[in-house]
Formats: C-alpha cells, structure tokens, sequence
C-alpha cells in the first residue's frame, strides 16, 4: 500500500500534464514524500478508505509546465508540493522543505471537512489548507510540523481567499462554525 500511495504522489499529473516526461523527485524530496505517505496519506487510508491524489509532488520540470499553462491559484514557494527540490539557480523552491499532497477520499467527496478535522485532531502535520467541504485537502510535513490550519473562503466570483486561520491547538475552534 505504501508503495502504491507513493506513486500517486508522484505520478498524479499524467492525465493533467502528458507532456511532461519526468518528475522524479531527488532521494531528499522522496525522504520528504515517503514521511508523507507514512503520516498523513496511510492513516487516512486506514481510517477512512481509499485517497485520489488530485495535485502531488511537483519537479522543477513540471512546475514550469504548470505556471505555463495555468499560473494563478498556485504558490510554490509556499505550499511544499516542489518538496525538497531546487531551481535551476539552486535556490530552494520552497523553503519549508517537507512535502505536500491535496486529495480526496472516496466516499466523503462533499465531506472533506470531516477528514480534515480528524487530520487536524490525530496526525502531525506542517500546514492544512482547507479549500471547502467538496475540494481537496492539501496537507503537508515539514520540519517544522507548525500544525497550521488555514480555512479558505470563495468569492461570489469563485476566487478563493484566506479566512479563518490558526496553528496547533487553537486550531480546533476552527471547524466549529463551518457549515
């Protein structure tokens, strides 16, 4: 199993991004995505039943594949999805390190709220964004392991913006008023 959800990670873009021939994460970003799979992704599989990758491990390769093709809703220095993988300058593309994953679990589609709560209430994690109850959850590890939780809200016009927001414990009077 372990192995099966690791390659999701990685290659979740194939559908998205057929052109891209290679996104290989360097032995420190695997470390970083494995740590993953082993807190995050597993668990969730366990307690909840299968995961679908919806946007994985990104390579400096497809990263620049991406910010061709649709740039805006993405921020790689931020959201660890480019793991522990650099640019062609050298620089880090995020330096959080750790590793990212947004998915869904089959069977809680319009639920995703009760697989964050129970994320954010039983597993270590770096950061949470939680984009609403039918969209992906993005969580990721890192060094840090902030335990952070942002709740996005959506515009009338669909553009989605930071509202709620907290870090470890206080992070649980977050889901109260979600509906």
């Amino acid at each position: 199993m372990k192995e099966q959800l690791t390659d999701k990670v990685v290659d979740w873009y194939k559908e998205r991004y057929p052109q891209v021939q290679n996104n290989r994460p360097s032995a420190e970003s695997y470390k970083a995505i494995s740590l993953l799979v082993d807190t995050i992704l597993l668990p969730v599989w366990s307690n909840f039943g299968e995961v679908h990758i919806t946007y994985g491990f990104t390579s400096p390769q497809l990263l620049r594949s991406i910010q061709k093709q649709s740039p805006s809703g993405i921020a790689p220095s931020l959201d660890q999805h480019a793991s522990c993988e650099s640019r062609r300058s050298g620089k880090l593309i995020s330096p959080r390190l750790g590793a990212a994953v947004d998915f869904k679990v089959t069977g809680y589609e319009l639920r995703m709220d009760q697989i964050a709560r129970w994320v954010h209430g039983n597993l270590p994690f770096d950061r949470m964004y939680f984009y609403g109850k039918s969209r992906p959850l993005h969580v990721s590890v890192g060094p840090e392991q902030s335990r952070f939780v942002q709740i996005m809200a959506e515009s009338p016009s669909g553009k989605r913006y930071p509202s709620k927001r907290a870090t470890g414990s206080l992070g649980i009077e977050i889901w109260d008023d979600l509906q």
